[in-house]
């Protein structure tokens, strides 16, 4: 796997914890449909990388991990929403380096909360920009 597989697993797996109930995660169960809510998406939505030295490289990623919950009764939605953010969020601060995944966690992280469609059931979403710094070596 590659490193973004891997961050993006580790953060899946910190989403994963973040709710009273279960939620289901992509890649690892793909929710094709809304029948799996609550569920999390985690991918990468953009990147640069600097050259520091001959064979050191430093990219800079950002990935998105998108939580979604049923909009069935909006204070259900907004009761689980509120449970989820401040525990994912105190779980990446406990875990700067997502398990060893990558060099650090470049925050601040930004979450953004919105009504959305997935797969024609209205969902609340909580959206999370983690930005992330990897140092590695070249090929």
């Amino acid at each position: 796997m590659s490193v973004i597989d891997d961050t993006i697993t580790r953060l899946q797996q910190l989403a994963l914890l973040s709710a009273d109930t279960t939620i289901k995660s992509a890649p690892q169960t793909p929710p094709d449909s809304a029948s799996v809510l609550p569920m999390s998406v985690a991918w990468i939505s953009g990147g640069s990388v600097t050259a520091v030295a001959y064979g050191d490289v430093k990219m800079f990623l950002t990935i998105r991990v998108d939580i979604h919950v049923n909009l069935k009764t909006l204070k259900s939605a907004y009761t689980q929403i509120n449970g989820i953010i401040p525990d994912f969020l105190r779980r990446l601060c406990g875990d700067p380096d997502l398990n060893g995944e990558v060099s650090t966690i470049t925050f601040p992280v930004s979450v953004e909360v919105s009504p959305m469609k997935w797969n024609n059931v209205d969902t609340l979403m909580a959206a999370f920009t983690v930005p992330v710094k990897v140092r590695t070596e070249t090929l």
